[in-house]
């Protein structure tokens, strides 16, 4: 097996790199109708300028593909230099022993590189059905840290009534005032493991900076890098949940039309009286105000209360996902 090695360059520029990645099994489930080229054009585009890629080729022909990419935000929020492995793309589709051990000989390459140039910890990615995939990182020590599920609801020609707001309560955009109480929420209501068991808490190594993650992250809502609109929950005066969109992005193809449901929390005292429902349809409201045609949500399979709400409005779940993490230090992660 030889063992080809690509710079962020080469892989914008490399005819075979789109041409293998058009090939591999599960790339293109992310979204419903998306073609395996369109799919390899998409991931080729969201490369960053620090990416590299490693091919693992037999008789001439590319077996795996492998990347890594710094994660920057990660490292300055948790202290330490991390990375990701993207893609973990093979041509096989089900684990077999010669796919196996080509792709569990790539990634020992991979990791020597990523341990070599001081990067600490590694984050990985594959679709639920990817289990070859899943098996390599495992033989190497990744951990699973997450499985989470996406919904896709269609908006256009679809009523969607509004349940009746309680007396008391209001929902609104967020106003600066509401940015300290509900990073707060941020912070204990995503690193509650009783409530909502997110990978960053469960983890040793990262539990103890989750709230500031969750802080940083509604900040950066809050100045519109990731979301459009944060719309609150208010209760007695006070901001007491909040859920956050994003508007869709430009472009063609099945992602064309769609808006996001990103982060949501709801107080714990207020929890348990349907009020989610209540923030999900303001937030689809005003997604279709901004032209949205469809909206997508991103939630852990445990999140039962987030799924029915979804399920209930007539969406449908359309890709499902592993994490995985991986420590020099030899800490080895479970769900």
């Amino acid at each position: 097996m030889q063992i080809i090695g690509l710079d962020a360059q080469s892989i914008r520029a490399s005819r075979e790199v789109l041409a293998f990645l058009g090939q591999c099994p599960f790339l293109a489930e992310a979204w419903p109708g998306w073609g395996g080229e369109r799919a390899a054009a998409a991931l080729l585009a969201q490369a960053g300028e620090n990416a590299r890629w490693w091919a693992a080729s037999r008789q001439g022909g590319w077996q795996w593909l492998m990347g890594l990419e710094p994660l920057a935000f990660d490292s300055q929020v948790f202290g330490k230099a991390m990375g990701r492995l993207a893609p973990l793309a093979h041509l096989e589709p089900w684990p077999g022993p010669e796919a196996q051990a080509e792709g569990e000989r790539l990634l020992a390459q991979v990791l020597g590189q990523a341990w070599h140039e001081g990067l600490e910890g590694l984050v990985a990615r594959v679709g639920s059905r990817d289990f070859l995939a899943a098996r390599v990182l495992e033989a190497a020590g990744f951990g699973l840290a997450d499985l989470s599920v996406e919904w896709l609801l269609e908006l256009k020609d679809r009523p969607l009534a509004r349940p009746e707001t309680p007396a008391g309560l209001a929902v609104r955009p967020w106003r600066p005032p509401d940015e300290g109480p509900l990073m707060d929420l941020a912070a204990a209501a995503f690193c509650d493991l009783d409530s909502y068991a997110d990978r960053f808490a469960l983890d040793p190594v990262m539990r103890d900076q989750c709230p500031e993650l969750y802080r940083r992250w509604l900040g950066n809502c809050f100045g519109g890098s990731q979301a459009d609109m944060v719309l609150v929950l208010e209760a007695g005066g006070t901001p007491q949940g909040f859920i956050t969109l994003k508007k869709p992005a430009p472009g063609d193809g099945p992602a064309a039309g769609c808006g996001w449901v990103n982060l949501n929390a709801i107080a714990p005292g207020l929890r348990g009286r349907g009020l989610y429902n209540l923030l999900l349809r303001h937030g689809l409201e005003w997604l279709a105000a901004q032209g949205a045609t469809k909206a997508r949500v991103r939630t852990k399979l445990s999140q039962g209360a987030v799924i029915r709400a979804w399920s209930r409005l007539g969406a449908r779940q359309v890709y499902s996902d592993m994490t995985f993490h991986l420590w020099r230090t030899g800490h080895k992660e479970t769900a």
